[in-house]
């Protein structure tokens, strides 16, 4: 996981090319949304990455799991960055390309901590079993999920603006 700085250059929805390393270019689908920063609206910001998924041939569980992903995300940006404070922006830019779909959620407001996400680990292995085993982790279940579904998830900031991006392997799959 790294640090990054911001570089998704989308203003709107569309399809576009990119030069890859080999002289040659590959399709790439792209789509921006702002939503507002309630939790009520998580669902449908998820619901819209699952929609721009929908034509990249992937199965009902890929889908599902994007979609909880995107959910988990988004009740991240609005509880932590913005308190469940509503009037504020959550944008979301997905991208699709050949060999992967990439996803930021992107905030304002008191930005993640790199550090932090990074250092939480994917899945629940590492936690005590049983039904009491969320008591023992108050914070970070959601970032687990992702990390136990995505292929990699890290913070990108331009100072201001911090986004969530998450990338998931689509080996196989048409953009």
């Amino acid at each position: 996981m790294k640090n990054r700085r911001r570089d998704d250059g989308v203003v709107g929805a569309g399809e576009a090319s990119v030069s890859d390393r080999s002289g040659g270019s590959e399709p790439v689908k792209t789509d921006a949304r702002v939503f507002d920063s309630r939790l009520e609206v998580a669902h449908e910001a998820a619901s819209y990455v699952r929609a721009f998924c929908d034509g990249l041939g992937l199965g009902e569980v890929d889908l599902s799991q994007i979609e909880l992903c995107v959910y988990e995300a988004f009740v991240n940006a609005v509880e932590h960055a913005y308190r469940k404070q509503p009037g504020h922006e959550v944008r979301i830019v997905t991208q699709a390309a050949a060999g992967s779909l990439r996803v930021r959620v992107c905030q304002r407001g008191v930005l993640p901590d790199a550090a932090l996400v990074a250092a939480i680990p994917a899945g629940f292995d590492d936690l005590p079993s049983g039904l009491d085993a969320f008591d023992c982790e108050p914070r970070g279940r959601g970032i687990r999920i992702i990390k136990s579904i995505m292929s990699d998830c890290e913070v990108e900031s331009d100072g201001d603006t911090a986004c969530l991006l998450m990338t998931k392997s689509l080996a196989g799959q048409r953009p």
